[in-house]
């Protein structure tokens, strides 16, 4: 297989997983001095900074807008909105805005509240009962349409073959979508305690909003958001409007262009936009519901859409977290509201600052690097809040033993999809531990020590953060839990014991060393059985089998990679994705069973036993794939 293939199949996951997940984990990134960013006094020193790192990262190009004292300061592009025509990016460039999306379908659902048609405390079964949902909590944990706009239903995020819509009607109907996809809208623990980021879950609000207006939920958010906002070509539709504003998206370094690709939940990622009307909801915000001159919404609405409610962490006095829409970080050394979006060949943000007045909105025609929009959101945030104070919460005294209580292993307990929980287990979570009478946290697996400074109740922040970004509490099954403000892995981790992760891990190394002894093994009796000189030994297939079990796992694997393009859908490198691990588990077990059975009288004994060993490894690794969901996988499965 070409390396420059494979390279691409890679990076072609990682635009998948831009569209997975959108937000970014901001309560783990460095403040802007620590990545060597400098500190812009001057609008036109920001300029400059932004086009180093667009430069630098090789990023096509990038649609900015700044706010400052409510008022737009600057907006314009940086480089180019199609290499090929050489068109440049401005203000009016249009951009897919992937999960900022979910903000607008949030206004709506909150515009409803407001007009007494919709309680968003309502159950999702009461609302829509034709929605496909499986609860076992659902006498005391319903799920309710609040839990949908801050990801505490407890949804699995999108099947493979839930992300594109390669085949059906661009506007295809989205009970249908629920229908054919039934899978993720089962609820994993009880729904109003985990925070876990699911696209089915805004899917499902914008069909509410079907539901309830009797119309289709863009064109409902296009009447009574976007045009009362002042966003005039930005649509959820792809249009006479929009087309010819619309930059190309690229993937990979150097940049490849990416297709326009539609997708079945548009609800939760397919708005088109500019950095100006993008600007014109940061002003929005700003103004707390103010849309130029015309209130839409109340200023407790739009209060109420900036923290999170329903997580246990809110419950324990988190304020900070997601949301309606609109999740809350504390950022160079400031608390900003907004959200981040990613879909193939983009990526964007737009956060504000209410309390100061400022705001910015960035948008990237290129997916390959994200580090590109993490260094230009800590150029923005370190601009506009230069002239502001930046207090931080003040610490409490909690004394030694309660916080030695604390220390453990945590592990995250709320995966955002499902099938690949495990690389969030193998990643490994955090070790909290007390060292010189404070409380610090590292990954088990690299990444720095955090100190966690006390303020009381469970609640600790961090040395440069303003407030609370990590409440510890004990759960409804008295487990200790550690739960954080950003939007990553360990925004609900438990604890346990880290003997579970380091079991696992060895076995994977020791089969891992066996199976590679066995090619290397077969790499001198293999040529040898070729050329006839091993006509005298016995049991070949006992060599050979777990020989054909490892080749057939690697093919397996090197399909994953190479269906990545057209992930969801049933082709050849699909086919043998599932041919070849189930392939792999049969020829493990019969290796095994050819093993047992061989007379030790037979076989050299040294031979013997590294064959039981090898096919022993092939079983115990099926084993572990099957309890993953990887034996047999389907990736076109609904």
């Amino acid at each position: 297989m070409p390396a420059q293939r494979i390279r691409r199949a890679i990076a072609r996951i990682v635009c998948t997983a831009l569209l997975l997940s959108s937000a970014a984990a901001r309560a783990q990134q460095k403040p802007p001095q620590q990545e060597g960013l400098p500190h812009p006094k001057t609008l036109e020193e920001l300029q400059n900074a932004f086009k180093n790192v667009i430069e630098k990262n090789h990023v096509p190009g990038a649609g900015v807008a700044l706010i400052a004292r409510g008022e737009l300061l600057w907006c314009g592009g940086i480089g180019k909105a199609d290499l090929a025509s050489g068109h440049d990016v401005t203000c009016h460039t249009e951009f897919r805005a992937g999960s900022v999306s979910k903000t607008f379908v949030a206004l709506g659902l909150m515009k409803l509240a407001e007009q007494g048609r919709l309680n968003l405390y309502a159950r999702l079964q009461d609302v829509a009962p034709e929605l496909p949902l499986e609860n076992r909590w659902g006498e005391t944990h319903p799920v309710r349409i609040v839990n949908l706009l801050e990801h505490t239903a407890g949804f699995d995020d999108m099947r493979f073959s839930e992300i594109y819509n390669r085949n059906d009607p661009p506007d295809f109907p989205l009970l249908d979508v629920f229908r054919r996809f039934p899978g993720p809208q089962k609820t994993r623990w009880a729904p109003g305690t985990r925070f876990s980021y699911s696209n089915p879950g805004y899917g499902a609000a914008g069909y509410v909003i079907e539901k309830i207006t009797g119309q289709p939920f863009d064109a409902y958010i296009q009447k009574e958001i976007l045009e009362p906002i002042g966003i005039t070509h930005g649509d959820f539709r792809l249009g006479d409007g929009n087309r010819g504003l619309l930059a190309q998206g690229y993937e990979h370094n150097p940049p490849v262009p990416a297709p326009y690709k539609n997708i079945y939940l548009r609800p939760a990622g397919d708005l088109k936009a500019s950095p100006e009307e993008l600007a014109k909801l940061v002003q929005f915000f700003l103004r707390r519901g103010i849309a130029g001159t015309t209130p839409l919404l109340k200023p407790e609405s739009i209060g109420r859409m900036e923290y999170p409610e329903t997580p246990s962490s809110a419950r324990h006095g988190l304020r900070l977290g997601y949301g309606l829409g609109n999740y809350t970080a504390a950022e160079g050394g400031v608390v900003t509201h907004g959200h981040d979006g990613g879909i193939d060949g983009f990526i964007s943000t737009y956060r504000y600052m209410p309390e100061q007045n400022w705001g910015y909105v960035i948008l990237l025609n290129s997916a390959a690097s994200p580090q590109t929009l993490r260094e230009m959101n800590r150029l923005a945030i370190d601009f506009l809040s230069k002239d502001f104070p930046k207090p931080q919460q003040p610490l409490a005294e909690v004394p030694a033993e309660e916080l030695r209580k604390l220390e453990g292993y945590y592990t995250p307990a709320a995966p955002r999809m499902q099938l690949l929980a495990f690389l969030g287990t193998l990643a490994g979570g955090v070790q909290v531990r007390l060292e010189n009478g404070r409380l610090v946290r590292k990954k088990i697996f690299g990444g720095k020590k955090e100190t966690l400074l006390p303020l009381g109740n469970g609640l600790f922040r961090g040395e440069t953060e303003p407030e609370a970004t990590s409440v510890f509490f004990t759960d409804e099954n008295g487990k200790i839990v550690s739960a954080d403000a950003g939007i990553s892995g360990l925004s609900y981790a438990q604890r346990g014991d880290i003997s579970g992760l380091y079991t696992t891990l060895a076995l994977l190394a020791v089969c891992a060393a066996l199976l590679a002894s066995s090619l290397l093994f077969a790499l001198v009796w293999a040529p040898l059985w070729a050329l006839g000189k091993m006509k005298e030994a016995r049991h070949l297939r006992v060599r050979a089998v777990p020989i054909a079990a490892i080749l057939a796992l690697a093919a397996a694997f090197a399909a994953g990679a190479m269906a990545m393009p057209t992930i969801g859908e049933l082709d050849s490198w699909s086919l043998l994705v599932c041919a070849g691990t189930l392939l792999f588990a049969l020829l493990s077990f019969y290796g095994l069973w050819l093993a047992l059975r061989v007379p030790r009288e037979e076989m050299h004994p040294a031979v013997r036993i590294h064959s039981l060993l090898v096919s022993g490894a092939c079983c115990a690794l099926t084993l572990l794939l099957s309890s993953w969901g990887l034996i047999g996988l389907r990736l076109w499965a609904s």
